[in-house]
């Protein structure tokens, strides 16, 4: 029997090396899959980071052109309500402008009216006094030719006197000889 305790003492002195050895494997295959999996880590982070640093470039390349253009946009509205402050106060100026021409017509119109109306009102007043003058120088003009049949007859049978015409009355000339606008 013996034998199989020296067996057993050298599995033990065998032992505590081989176990050692085994723990220095596990130890090892743990750090291997540590280093492997720190490896894998950094690999993806390395790609992670460059893939970042890709985004913030283009992040910040697509932001300039934002700031651009809002920059222009607000130049552009800028304008615009320059613009709208400059066609509002053309509009102002024409909507004056209108309301003075509107007054101009107004005042002229008026005017004109009260001239018309004045000179209708002159016009009927003339046809008037032509009318009556016209009727008056008819009348005259009858009497004038009964007079001349009443002178013809007695002449033709009493004297050879030459026929002498009464002068005309100077009221009636006085009439036919003033300027109808001498009356205004």
């Amino acid at each position: 029997m013996p034998t199989k305790k020296k067996t057993a003492k050298r599995k033990k002195a065998v032992n505590p090396a081989l176990r050692q050895l085994e723990q220095l494997r596990k130890t090892v295959k743990m750090l291997r899959v540590k280093l492997e999996r720190e490896t894998r880590t950094r690999k993806i982070e390395a790609r992670i980071k460059s893939e970042a640093q890709k985004a913030r470039a283009l992040l910040a390349s697509q932001i300039a052109a934002l700031r651009d253009q809002g920059r222009k946009l607000a130049s552009d509205l800028r304008s615009a309500l320059g613009d709208a402050g400059k066609r509002d106060a053309a509009r102002q100026q024409a909507i004056a402008k209108i309301a003075e021409l509107r007054a101009e017509y107004a005042k002229k119109s008026a005017e004109l009216r009260s001239q018309l109306s004045r000179t209708t009102t002159e016009l009927a007043r003339k046809s008037q006094e032509l009318k009556k003058l016209a009727g008056e120088a008819a009348h005259r003009a009858v009497e004038i030719i009964r007079g001349e049949e009443h002178h013809a007859a007695p002449e033709a049978g009493a004297s050879s006197e030459p026929h002498k015409e009464a002068p005309p009355d100077e009221t009636a000339g006085s009439r036919y000889e003033k300027d109808p606008d001498e009356e205004q």
